[in-house]
């Protein structure tokens, strides 16, 4: 009996120095950050410093040192600007139809304008010769001027029917197109549609492409993307897609083997950046903190001062992400280890300022 309570005391003593260790063991992180938030606020005051409208936070060596803050140059990256998106090839019945209603209506014009030609050269005959001792009637001058004004009025009504077409096409198709169908614009282009040798493609790029669309892209089928199409830019699309953000642009494709309203996946050719002569930077994603929606880093100006500055997320690489060279440059020093302790008490010290002038 007594051996076994002997061996229950030793278990009990064993668990609790066990619970000890454990408590010892994952406390330690939060004692030393608490030392390091201590010392940094004991240490520096005041923690921001404005200068030249930048807030600097200002650290000695020995606080960088405890808080465990490392900087690194910023090195350049090779950067290869991407767009995978999918694509829609475009029906041009429509199109079509109002091509024909175009053309049938400008022959209309065609002849009422002649007639109203006849019908004007008409009026003023019999109104001179009513004039000259009346030798025709007042009732017939008077037929010639209602056919002058019907026909008037008939033109007119026909030339609206094709500002409205004008409009309509203009509305879905943008004006370079209504050029190929008003004024005969790159004719053998819309030619090459119309024989059903070449097919329109609505593309939509993200806003963060440059300002102008690529002048080729690549094409793919989803169920074959081996199969590659090249694609020529056409216009600026009127009409958005509200499924993504960005602009839509028409490219033709001369080709017919693409299938009307089927989605086919988009891709820059890469040698139409081959002049870009931009620097890019690596920024890894241990550096980045993230504060109010944007992605933020913390730079080195000097032995003991920092400053936060913000940084696009657009290009995101395997490690972090790709900037183009700015307000950030090659070999600046970047912190990466010890953002966010440093974020945290920057806005530590900017509650505690509000705080002490209330």
């Amino acid at each position: 009996m007594k051996n076994k309570l002997n061996a229950l005391l030793i278990i009990q003593v064993l668990l609790i120095l066990i619970l000890l260790w454990l408590l010892t063991y994952f406390g330690r992180d939060e004692f030393n950050n608490s030392n390091i938030n201590k010392h940094i606020s004991n240490t520096t005051q005041p923690l921001i410093q404005p200068e030249n409208g930048i807030n600097y936070i200002a650290l000695n060596s020995e606080v960088q040192l405890n808080s465990g803050i490392k900087t690194l140059p910023i090195q350049t990256s090779t950067y290869t600007k991407n767009l995978t998106n999918y694509a829609t090839v475009l029906s041009i019945d429509t199109l079509i139809e109002l091509k024909n209603k175009f053309n049938e209506i400008n022959n209309q014009i065609s002849l009422l304008t002649n007639e109203l030609d006849r019908d004007k050269k008409n009026y003023e005959r019999f109104k001179l010769l009513n004039d000259d001792n009346k030798n025709v009637s007042d009732k017939a001058v008077q037929e010639m001027k209602v056919n002058f004004e019907n026909t008037k009025i008939k033109l007119f009504a026909t030339q609206e029917l094709v500002i409205g077409i004008k409009q309509n096409i203009r509305s879905q198709w943008g004006e370079t197109i209504l050029a190929m169908i008003e004024i005969g614009e790159k004719k053998e282009l819309f030619n090459f549609l119309l024989q059903d040798k070449a097919r329109i493609v609505k593309v939509t790029l993200s806003e963060n492409m440059d300002s102008e669309p690529p002048k080729n892209l690549s094409l793919a089928l989803i169920d074959n993307p081996g199969e590659k199409f090249l694609a020529t830019y056409l216009a600026e699309s009127p009409t958005l897609d509200k499924s993504i953000k960005g602009k839509t642009y028409f490219y033709i494709v001369f080709n017919n083997k693409l299938r009307i309203d089927s989605k086919v996946i988009a891709s820059l050719i890469q040698e139409n950046f081959s002049n870009d002569s931009s620097k890019y930077l690596a920024i890894p994603k241990e550096a980045v903190v993230w504060n109010a929606g944007q992605a933020w880093v913390y730079l080195k100006a000097a032995e003991n001062k920092f400053f936060r500055t913000v940084i696009e997320t657009d290009n995101e690489s395997a490690n972090g992400w790709i900037v183009k060279e700015g307000s950030i440059k090659e070999n600046d020093l970047l912190v990466i280890k010890g953002a966010q302790l440093l974020l945290s008490e920057e806005f530590k010290d900017r509650k505690s300022t509000r705080l002490n002038s209330s």
